[in-house]
């Protein structure tokens, strides 16, 4: 799945996101919070047109309490 699209299919579900500063240097993708009836997920940050790592995908939907089958695309993407 594509970032773009997972964020706007977040944000459909009535999830919120949160940027953050950089604390100081640090290693790894930059990333944002999700938030969504009380329950926070991190988004790591890539291009609009990366497709993200599907376990990554349905990690962030159990945090968020999201049902995975309802992402748009293929039945098994996550």
């Amino acid at each position: 799945m594509r970032s773009d699209t997972f964020r706007a299919w977040l944000t459909e579900h009535g999830c919120h996101f949160e940027s953050h500063e950089p604390q100081g240097r640090s290693s790894g993708h930059p990333e944002v919070t999700v938030r969504c009836e009380g329950r926070t997920a991190r988004l790591p940050l890539g291009g609009g047109h990366e497709d993200m790592d599907p376990r990554i995908v349905k990690r962030i939907c159990d945090d968020l309490g999201l049902d995975a089958s309802q992402l748009p695309g293929p039945a098994n993407r996550a």
